[in-house]
């Protein structure tokens, strides 16, 4: 039988690079950030590939192997809760069609690698399929998630302008079946991985179909307007059009006016 080659163990993490600094995480984060590793890798039994590692906005993501020799991605984030959402989404997706858990703790998530893990730009149909398979009208699936409420009413406290669009996008969507959604579906997020698609990084909430619906379709563009773009996903999906496209439309607003810090 071919035995795999145990991967090289880094002896010390002291000296981990970092490509850029996590622009939310704060200093004595990022200065624990070689123990955390070291405490993690201890636990899991994991291997660092090399010492550079990618950062995002809130945390890092270093490529290692299991102590079988699976390919992983380990993912260290300041903000607790913001991960722990993640997680609970991809836990409650099982694998399909987000990649498997294989680990989690406060703070740190271990995940199967992708690969080939090629960032995909999905046609309308197959992003429509996509989404139906995220979409499970399950109570498990809510557990531990955001609420899209929320994340409104955190729009709202930063644009003021925006109350009473807030206001009635909340109203509109009273009463309506509430699922797990990604809330990120830009085509980084989407990879193919072993002649299949699967999904990373979800923000990881709850609420109706419609807003990763509007989201999908605002970061994927087929050449059409935005607004037609929603109307033709939302059909695909028998969603409603016209609160996708509200949505749409209070999602773009909202980037174009918030504060940036």
């Amino acid at each position: 039988m071919l035995r795999l080659a145990r991967p090289r163990r880094l002896k010390s993490r002291a000296s981990v690079q970092l490509e850029r600094r996590p622009a939310c995480a704060g200093e004595d984060w990022v200065s624990q950030l070689p123990k955390l590793i070291d405490a993690v890798c201890e636990e899991w039994h994991l291997s660092l590939d090399d010492e550079r590692m990618a950062a995002g906005a809130w945390g890092v993501v270093a490529w290692c192997h299991t102590e079988s020799g699976l390919e992983a991605a380990l993912k260290l984030c300041a903000n607790e809760q913001r991960l722990s959402a993640e997680t609970n989404a991809m836990l409650g997706w099982g694998g399909h069609p987000a990649v498997r858990v294989l680990a989690h703790r406060p703070g740190a998530l271990l995940l199967e690698r992708a690969r080939p893990g090629r960032p995909s730009r999905l046609a309308p149909t197959r992003l429509a399929l996509l989404l139906d398979a995220l979409h499970r009208p399950t109570r498990a699936s809510r557990r531990g998630l955001g609420d899209w409420r929320t994340s409104v009413d955190s729009a709202v406290t930063h644009v003021p302008s925006l109350q009473a669009f807030g206001q009635a996008l909340l109203k509109q969507g009273e009463g309506r079946p509430v699922v797990a959604l990604h809330g990120d579906l830009q085509p980084a997020n989407i990879l193919e991985h072993r002649g299949t698609i699967v999904v990373i990084d979800p923000v990881g909430i709850a609420g109706p179909r419609e807003l990763d619906v509007a989201n999908a379709a605002l970061q994927n563009n087929w050449g059409e307007d935005s607004s037609a773009r929603i109307r033709r996903l939302a059909n695909l999906t028998g969603t409603d059009q016209a609160f996708a496209v509200a949505f749409g439309q209070f999602s773009a607003m909202y980037a174009a006016l918030a504060p940036r810090h």
